[in-house]
């Protein structure tokens, strides 16, 4: 008997505790893969837990254009707490600094009016995708919908034995320079620069749209099953 309520209990608190899955995005858009609107983005938390936990302190991104980066965007969000010291040690992000900016409700939607019309790309994107849904779940800002892409992921696939897919270990092996490494708006630009070189080796692997690209690299399989860590 004990077995068995301490097995229904369980049952329980696991399916309590997983997230629900993200809503649909729109599907990504065919045609020449160096042609399409991009965002790099990047995201800076509280902490390593978006999904469930951790809230948004700032969104930077850099808008592509057939492989130009045209605009860029940033904003701090207020994300209501204190930020732990062990988080602002890692961004330098201080409670000073955000305690004027807009509510992460208000950054996200400032955010997905950049986004308009674009396809979206992030190092380890299934963090920053949770980001975007923990900010919807616990804030109410605004889901998005534009289809999301990884650049570690594609790095993986385009280089499956090489060790060391952080952000500086790629950009450093294409000689990419990181200028403001952990803040989102240089990390994004550093995203941005590979992203160009990488779909550029895709294409000469058969990935010349898309949709290709996706179904070739299995991004979408890899990327669900690193999200359920955030």
């Amino acid at each position: 008997m004990a077995g068995s309520l301490w097995r229904s209990w369980r049952a329980l608190f696991v399916s309590a505790s997983v997230a629900a899955p993200a809503p649909p995005r729109d599907p990504l858009p065919d045609g020449p893969i160096e042609f399409q609107p991009f965002v790099v983005f990047d995201i800076e938390t509280t902490g390593l837990r978006p999904r469930t936990h951790d809230d948004i302190v700032q969104i930077g991104a850099v808008r592509l254009d057939s492989g130009v980066q045209t605009r860029d965007f940033l904003t701090l969000a207020n994300p209501g707490r204190a930020i732990p010291p062990v988080s602002t040690g890692y961004h330098g992000i201080t409670d000073a600094m955000v305690a004027r900016a807009p509510p992460v409700r208000d950054a996200v939607a400032a955010f997905r009016d950049f986004c308009e019309g674009a396809v979206l790309v992030a190092h380890n994107a299934a963090f920053d995708g949770a980001a975007i849904e923990g900010a919807a779940e616990r804030h109410g800002a605004p889901r998005l919908r534009n289809p999301l892409l990884c650049s570690m992921m594609l790095a993986e696939w385009l280089d499956p034995r090489e060790p060391d897919l952080s952000l500086d270990g790629l950009c450093g092996r294409a000689g990419i320079v990181i200028e403001g490494r952990h803040r989102a708006l240089g990390d994004a630009r550093a995203t941005a620069a590979l992203w160009v070189a990488l779909i550029a080796r895709a294409a000469e692997r058969g990935a010349t749209t898309l949709p290709a690209l996706w179904r070739l690299s299995g991004m979408e399989r890899r990327m669900r099953a690193k999200a359920e860590k955030f």
